[in-house]
């Protein structure tokens, strides 16, 4: 080869690699950015929760002796990025045998950690290979009691953002079922009881409550014109301005009944599964008015609200809005970027963030989780932030 053509491809190589210099070192940082390594740790506590408020429905309020992921109903939010790993750790701080299902996991060794006794922990990862929200729940002794353990609040939704998602103001909404023994009805409540899981009200399919995120009518402060009804007087309603794109990760554990969501006054988008490419959101409908989400699903639904004034989400079905299934948002020019409900903002893609605490640092110090631990999982005060 003569030193005239080598002198020509060596030139054409170096040029080509400045051209392409940029675009390669993208494609590296992409691929980088979707392979981080994220941690969350998930706590089995067994403790009452108030499940409903002090109103006319329920007065003084229901409680509930619950099984939780980190204190509350739901578990916390989980956020990752497509091509992410997630290291998941569960540690048993309760009585009964607990462990997880994660519905995003790809095989047993990935969605499955099997069981934790008390007192114990357990280690396990799974890749973020398909984008969406998926539910998380207790698995119990090996699928022994899996539907009171359900019953009792142990769920929650993992996030896989997709490589191509659009930015939007985000939400988290877990609509679960409760089945208590305490609970007598409308107007009557438990007269100051905490109730326990019923079977024969479970078998039956009749929850006295519909919740959203671990309360019934949680975002409602009250229903009415003329006749005007307070459900929930501490109640923070979701905030967007007009016209902006808004992201709801719409997560239905149940156990046992679907979901009708609907925007009353709103159109929506709903993206279920992954497209052909699998680097985006699956598609099923534009412009829909109800979208139908079985028990142990999950759905992303879109919505850009047109004018100002208060949408209402709720469960279609009419008895499960009666029973707490609804929440309100407020459609102001007012809204900021931050004033999500607590325990509703979903870290966004790219974020280091795995997710938030979902109960107060007293009682994770109560639980026994140190700061090595909330640290180690992604579980600082400033993941609560956003």
């Amino acid at each position: 080869m003569s030193k005239l053509l080598l002198a020509a491809i060596i030139g054409a190589v170096l040029i080509a690699g400045v051209a392409l210099g940029p675009l390669l070192s993208g494609q590296l940082q992409v691929a980088h950015a979707q392979g981080k390594t994220k941690k969350v740790l998930l706590m089995a506590v067994e403790k009452p929760v108030q499940v409903a408020p002090d109103n006319v429905l329920h007065p003084g309020g229901i409680w509930y002796n619950a099984y939780t992921f980190n204190g509350t109903i739901p578990g916390p939010v989980v956020s990752i990025d497509q091509g992410d790993t997630l290291e998941i750790t569960l540690k048993n701080d309760g009585k009964a045998i607990h462990s997880l299902d994660f519905h995003a996991g790809d095989g047993t060794k990935q969605a499955l950690s099997g069981n934790v006794k008390p007192g114990e922990s357990k280690t396990w990862t799974l890749n973020g290979k398909y984008p969406g929200v998926f539910a998380y729940h207790c698995g119990a002794d090996g699928l022994n009691g899996v539907w009171e353990h359900i019953a009792n609040g142990m769920y929650g939704g993992i996030v896989v953002h997709p490589t191509t998602e659009k930015k939007a103001k985000e939400f988290y909404i877990v609509f679960s079922e409760i089945y208590n023994s305490a609970d007598k009805g409308l107007f009557v409540g438990t007269n100051g009881t905490t109730g326990s899981f019923d079977m024969g009200k479970f078998l039956a399919g009749d929850p006295d409550l519909v919740l959203t995120n671990g309360m019934a009518h949680k975002y409602v402060p009250e229903i009415g014109g003329v006749a005007k009804i307070v459900l929930n007087k501490d109640a923070k309603v979701f905030q967007a301005k007009p016209n902006e794109l808004t992201r709801w990760y719409i997560v239905n554990p149940g156990p046992n009944q679907g979901v009708g969501f609907h925007f009353i006054g709103g159109i929506i988008d709903v993206h279920d599964g992954t497209n052909a490419a699998n680097d985006g959101y699956g598609t099923q409908v534009r412009g829909e008015e109800t979208w139908w989400i079985p028990a142990a699903s999950g759905s992303v639904i879109e919505a850009t609200f047109p004018n100002e004034g208060i949408y209402v989400g709720v469960d279609h079905a009419m008895r499960d809005v009666l029973k707490g299934g609804a929440f309100a948002v407020s459609v102001t020019q007012n809204s900021t970027a931050d004033d999500h409900p607590p325990g509703t903002w979903v870290p966004p893609k790219g974020s280091d963030k795995t997710g938030g605490p979902s109960m107060s640092e007293a009682e994770m110090m109560a639980s026994n989780m140190t700061a090595s631990n909330m640290t180690a999982s992604n579980m600082t005060a400033s993941n609560m932030t956003g």
